[in-house]
């Protein structure tokens, strides 16, 4: 993994990514991580704790948290899967699947194949989700 991206808040556990960074190879942080805005993933990215994604990033792999923030204008080639809840900004696009074990918040323009939530799922506004697993509570609001 490259560090030259990173920073490191001890008191938090947080590792803070710089924005527009770029990693060529997977990355897996063990504590919770923020990425500025722009940042680039060529693949996987695994967080053991909370996962905030700047926006206008780019994953080419699978995003794994325990908890996430995806920024707007984030486009993920992969699956996500969370522990627990996942909220998608405006016009976020999932090439794969996105589940979680808890809540799972989806604002307008946001695309994916397929939702899965433990607890609800909450669509605002038009989204564009193929596939709902069969059982999952949804909630549909006008913006």
């Amino acid at each position: 993994m490259n560090n030259e991206f990173i920073k490191y808040h001890a008191s938090s556990d947080t590792y803070i990514i710089e924005k527009k960074a770029y990693f060529e190879d997977a990355v897996a942080i063990d504590g919770n991580a923020m990425v500025g805005a722009g940042a680039n993933f060529w693949k996987r990215l695994t967080v053991s704790g909370s996962l905030e994604l700047g926006k206008g990033s780019y994953v080419k792999g699978h995003v794994k948290a325990d908890s996430a923030i995806i920024g707007s204008r984030t486009e993920i080639t992969g699956n996500v899967e969370v522990e627990n809840d996942l909220t998608l900004l405006d016009e976020v696009a999932i090439a794969g699947s996105a589940t979680c074990g808890g809540e799972m918040l989806v604002r307008p323009g946001c695309s994916m194949a397929f939702a899965k939530a433990e607890k609800t799922l909450e669509l605002i506004g038009k989204v564009d989700v193929k596939e709902i697993e069969t059982g999952t509570k949804v909630i549909v609001r006008s913006e």
